[in-house]
């Protein structure tokens, strides 16, 4: 029903008046799923239920934020107070979390594509931001998109500072990483990778793989929630705690 919703009031109403009053249609939206069985711990609206997409993602009525974020924002959350973070392509829900509640030294926010309201267009294969800047990297559903990870991943590293953290998560199968960069046609790659504009799907430990050979000690964390789903999230959402710790001259 949500995303039946969603479809005819983009169809009907000017992108622009929904971008402009998307809160509001949102808030209003929300006001028939508020109860007390569940919460979301962004907005921290109380709720009977989540709204329920084809995916399976439980996203909020109120704020829109989805389990990924809701799952992330319960880490970080008590660990970025007095901290730079550097956030690529932030979901709106959970940049208002930190915007608001974070207690950050500083907040950069930056999508190159421009899908996501923040301040920069970083290239993340070249990042315009000075060696060693950084505490917190959140880099969510982003390495997925781009043509060299590699190259990504050693940006990332350069710019963290020593004993940083980089918050990394990806679209997760097992086995090995599957990529093949012969299949270029959206079509093909919704097939192949599971949409559009994804270039390959990552294994944990492939990922994990990849990350080390930049000089980052991934370790690998899983979400679960408790029985109530009380927030929620997902049955199992992988994350991959990235650390630095040496400096690019000890590495």
């Amino acid at each position: 029903m949500y995303e039946r919703i969603k479809h005819i009031t983009r169809s009907v109403l000017p992108s622009s008046f929904i971008k402009n009053k998307k809160r509001k249609l949102r808030y209003v939206y929300g006001l028939l799923f508020r109860g007390s069985n569940f919460q979301c711990n962004l907005c921290e609206i109380k709720l009977r239920k989540f709204i329920s997409l084809s995916s399976g993602d439980l996203i909020c009525p109120n704020c829109g934020s989805l389990p990924r974020t809701r799952g992330l924002w319960n880490i970080l959350k008590d660990t970025i107070t007095n901290q730079t973070v550097l956030h690529f392509s932030p979901p709106e829900s959970l940049k208002a979390a930190i915007a608001q509640k974070g207690n950050t030294k500083e907040y950069i926010t930056t999508d190159f594509e421009g899908e996501f309201e923040s301040e920069y267009n970083f290239d993340i294969e070249n990042i315009n931001i000075a060696n060693e800047s950084i505490d917190v990297i959140i880099c969510y559903h982003i390495l997925e998109h781009i043509e060299n990870d590699l190259n990504a991943i050693t940006e990332l590293y350069r710019i963290l500072k020593k004993n940083g953290r980089c918050y990394i998560q990806t679209p997760f199968k097992e086995g090995s990483i599957y990529e093949d960069q012969t299949i270029t046609e959206p079509t093909e790659r919704l097939k192949h990778f599971g949409q559009k504009d994804h270039l390959r799907i990552y294994s944990p430990e492939g990922l994990s793989d990849r990350l080390r050979k930049s000089g980052f000690l991934p370790e690998l964390i899983e979400l679960t929630n408790d029985s109530s789903n009380y927030y929620g999230l997902k049955t199992k959402d992988i994350i991959l705690i990235c650390r630095k710790h040496k400096t690019l001259k000890e590495k």
